[in-house]
């Protein structure tokens, strides 16, 4: 803590100051925070683990143990990456070179999709949103280079300057292709004129956000008539599955204008587009020369970090992504304890009973809207730690090739058999389901499902500690509860049912009742300047903003109910006030200016200073604890200024 600043005028630096400052930003870093510290350890744990199971090079073909130490063991023989070069994906530029019609040119993207290199487009299964127990074909916008559409469109300076880096970079890569310098360069401005044209077209992240915006449910002959320039039946054979007849289409303009294209593009200039797909893509996973490439760009310039990693960390992050639940059942017999998992149910149980409490006293919402609401919070389903059914990798063939042509095959067998592997589609949802690995630091709430999940890497200090003070555990861990739980009730979970059916569960008088009051949250945020010029944007982060908010009230309302007597102070600090501080010391952390701008922009999540403030100052209960905050301190928020939502 930094005590010598005023809780009222920068609560942030009150908790977290002296925490920040002996901890700067290492150089292989775009922040540093409390997820990458709990992040950071877990690595080791895992780089532990792997080492061990990679050390047996004479395990069995398709264990799990040849899988896992085959594919690090192939990561980390540097001299063998270094030798290949692109060798290995020799036969992928061919197919690309070969091209000589559409027909042809859909043909070699749809392998590209299936190995996980997603040239113009994203397609996997999921929930139906409007009939949650049967798995959807859907369809998401893709194709570009840059991390969001807006950075082709804004004309500020600092966009001009990303597109400008942006062509140098790609005209970068396609040297190291081995194109002449002037054929580079035009490579590279084919790429940004055709991405510009995509991104044009392309969903805003906040459109994308709104879950009806983004329903647009076709069949294969609706779809065929939308967008005829894609062959979608030979797209959908070729990937072997031509029994698909239904799909969603995420962001019709997308697909219009792709299909269009399809007509009004050249076919050299397509070529072009997909070598730049396969080497962009494939880039971390291939020599040293194009990997700095990738990493100066994506990496260095757009997000600020000025190291790589450790090579060990690299090779854990892929094997692990690509491995999910084979490592994540390594990681939780080591390291995650079974009174852990347990002492999270009663958390989970007692945070239920808040939000019911809640729910029950609000004021504002009829009574017919509440009872929904209740039958929602009582069927929402948690889980936590790790899944009671692992997942089967058998069909997963890791070879002793080549690093990049695992970590393709991997993408195919996700694509295929993953949880949102288009095998799904057209089947009923299996709730036993995991769609987070127990390694993942984080949480997430699903809406078409129900469910919350909390990963075992997050049961970790600071954010859960099991011989922690209660107060400090209800305000960390116990306001992520809270905040995954509110997140079926923001703007967007509210939508949903108990089913996970998106329909109109609200009254009219309700839902502008909650509009009213989640357009007061927005407006805070957009007024939080995250640097000079550069503001949160509200309509994106408005969701995480409510769960925010709600997830500290209900955390807070479920650590008074479980009292039995009011506690004792501990280093002078009363129990709220341990909440509070418990609550903000899981934010601490520091991001780089570059990675602040990035995240502005594509990030539905604002920076961690902003996520301390702006819910504790909405809440009466904040001030109660902290009675030296009075009008005038720079962070006090007027009471007609505070929302009161869940």
């Amino acid at each position: 803590m930094n005590l010598s600043a005023r809780p009222g005028d920068d609560f942030f630096d009150y908790v977290n100051g002296a925490w920040i400052k002996a901890h700067p930003i290492p150089a292989n870093k775009t922040r540093y925070d409390s997820f990458i510290e709990v992040r950071d350890k877990t690595e080791a744990d895992l780089r532990d683990l792997i080492e061990d199971v990679a050390k047996n090079t004479s395990a069995d073909q398709g264990t799990v143990e040849q899988r896992i130490g085959e594919f690090y063991r192939m990561g980390m023989d540097v001299d063998r990456i270094e030798r290949q070069g692109i060798e290995p994906l020799q036969g992928e530029f061919e197919l690309i070179n070969n091209i000589s019609n559409v027909s042809d040119l859909q043909s070699v993207s749809a392998r590209m999709l299936e190995q996980g290199l997603d040239p113009f487009f994203y397609l996997y299964a999921d929930a139906d949103s409007k009939n949650s127990r049967v798995m959807l074909a859907s369809l998401f916008q893709g194709g570009l280079g840059l991390p969001d559409r807006d950075y082709y469109i804004r004309q500020d300076n600092e966009s001009a300057k990303t597109r400008e880096e942006y062509v140098q970079h790609v005209t970068k890569m396609f040297v190291l292709l081995g194109d002449p310098e002037d054929v580079a360069s035009r490579n590279a401005q084919t790429v940004m004129r055709m991405e510009t044209r995509m991104a044009n077209a392309s969903f805003t992240r906040v459109e994308n956000r709104d879950p009806e915006k983004t329903y647009n449910k076709m069949t294969m002959k609706e779809l065929e008539g939308f967008a005829p320039g894609v062959d979608w039946r030979a797209l959908t054979s070729e990937l072997g599955y031509p029994g698909i007849d239904e799909f969603n289409v995420m962001n019709p303009s997308f697909f219009k204008e792709l299909s269009s294209m399809m007509g009004d593009e050249k076919i050299r200039d397509w070529k072009t587009f997909l070598r730049w797909k396969l080497i962009s893509s494939s880039a971390p996973y291939l020599s040293s020369k194009f990997e700095n490439e990738s990493f100066d760009f994506n990496s260095r310039i757009l997000n600020g970090q000025e190291e790589m990693d450790p090579r060990s960390k690299r090779v854990i992050r892929t094997v692990s992504a690509a491995l999910g639940e084979d490592i994540g059942r390594l990681y939780v017999k080591e390291h995650f304890a079974p009174e852990s998992k347990s002492r999270m149910v009663d958390l989970v149980a007692n945070l239920k009973k808040a939000f019911l409490v809640r729910i029950h006293n609000l004021d504002w919402m009829e009574s017919s809207t509440k009872i929904k609401a209740l039958e929602k919070l009582d069927l929402m389903e948690v889980k936590v730690g790790y899944p009671d059914r692992w997942r089967d990798y058998s069909g997963l063939e890791i070879k002793n090739d080549s690093y990049v042509m695992n970590v393709l095959r991997a993408s195919t067998f996700e694509l295929n058999h993953g949880n949102y592997g288009l095998d799904w589609a057209g089947k009923p949802v299996d709730r036993t389901q995991w769609y987070i690995d127990p390694q993942t630091v984080n949480a997430i709430s699903d809406f078409n499902r129900n469910t919350i999940t909390f990963p075992a890497a997050i049961l970790q200090p600071p954010f859960f500690n099991k011989d922690a003070d209660d107060a400090v555990n209800y305000g960390a861990i116990g306001m992520v509860i809270g905040h995954e739980m509110t997140h079926g009730f923001d703007d967007q979970g509210r939508k949903y049912d108990k089913f996970g059916n998106m329909t109109d569960w609200w009254s009219k008088n309700d839902e502008d009742e909650f509009t009213k009051r989640a357009q007061m949250v927005r407006e805070e945020y957009d007024r939080f300047e995250v640097l000079p010029g550069l503001f949160v944007n509200g309509n994106l982060t408005l969701g995480e903003d409510i769960a925010d908010f709600g997830g500290l009230t209900m955390a807070y309302q479920a650590y008074r109910m479980s009292l039995e007597s009011e506690p004792e102070k501990i280093d002078g600090f009363t129990g709220d006030q341990r909440f509070f501080l418990g609550f903000a010391q899981i934010w601490r952390g520091t991001l780089r200016d570059e990675y602040l701008r990035t995240m502005v922009l594509t990030n539905e999540h604002p920076p961690n200073k902003f996520r301390v403030i702006g819910a504790a100052f909405n809440m009466p209960e904040f001030y109660q604890a902290f009675p030296d905050i009075k009008p005038g301190d720079t962070l006090y928020r007027p009471e007609d200024e505070r929302p009161v939502i869940w």
